[in-house]
């Protein structure tokens, strides 16, 4: 039985998070260990890897889903992406002094931890995926494939999409 457009959609959704998880996760593992040489390397990693998945999001996804979710909800989302990208740009900017100082150091493990929190409660947005109609899914299916394929940084997203501030 082949999977139709609406579980295609689902699987590479779950696909996306789970890398999410895994590279936040890493990044976490790194910053508590303060290799900080593996924390950068992590975050450029995740700035490689994210891009696809967070422009199909932002340019496609959150706005087939503004008729299901709150706006506020919706805009709280974008927010999330844009400190996601302030703190992998952060991790691969900081100077050694940065990670020498315990308070820099709990700032970047509490923004993963967020960062973390977001990508577990987008695993919520599967059920919204429901309300959409079969030619919606297969347009938001395309459209992932596509982003996939011209593969973006997290930061070469970042200021082309027509995200609330």
């Amino acid at each position: 039985m082949t999977p139709n457009s609406k579980q295609k959609l689902f699987d590479a959704f779950r696909e996306d998070h789970a890398l999410l998880g895994r590279g936040l996760h890493s990044l976490r593992e790194r910053l508590v260990a303060r290799d900080w040489e593996g924390a950068r390397h992590q975050a450029q990693q995740l700035n490689r890897e994210a891009g696809a998945h967070i422009a199909f999001e932002e340019e496609d996804f959150y706005p087939a889903l503004k008729a299901f979710l709150d706006e506020e909800e919706v805009e709280e989302m974008y927010r999330d992406h844009k400190e996601g990208l302030r703190l992998v740009a952060d991790v691969m900017d900081a100077p050694d002094e940065d990670f020498q100082s315990d308070q820099r150091a709990s700032d970047f493990v509490t923004r993963v931890d967020h960062m973390s929190d977001h990508v577990s409660e987008c695993g919520e947005l599967f059920g919204a995926m429901g309300g959409l109609d079969e030619e919606d899914t297969k347009k938001l299916l395309e459209r992932l494939e596509y982003w996939r394929k011209v593969a973006p940084s997290w930061s070469g997203v970042a200021g082309q999409s027509q995200t609330p501030e």
